[in-house]
């Protein structure tokens, strides 16, 4: 994914993975990607599948997203 994919909607399944854990995860994205100008990176707050809602979200660089699953 690049910048000019984005942005990705709120409520897409995505398949990701952490930089720590390189396993794939699935979730849920819960708001609007954040451009980091430091860092040069898109970050996007996502929900992992099985979590309740009020668990707080993986902010997970826009380069470790590896597949959109569906839409919002």
């Amino acid at each position: 994914m690049t910048s000019r994919d984005l942005p990705v909607l709120v409520g897409a399944a995505v398949s990701y993975r952490q930089a720590r854990d390189r396993s794939a995860r699935r979730g849920h994205v819960v708001a609007p990607p954040v451009f980091d100008r430091y860092a040069s990176t898109w970050w996007v707050a996502v929900l992992p599948d099985g979590t309740p809602d009020d668990t707080e979200p993986d902010w997970v660089r826009e380069a470790n997203i590896l597949t959109v699953l569906s839409d919002a």
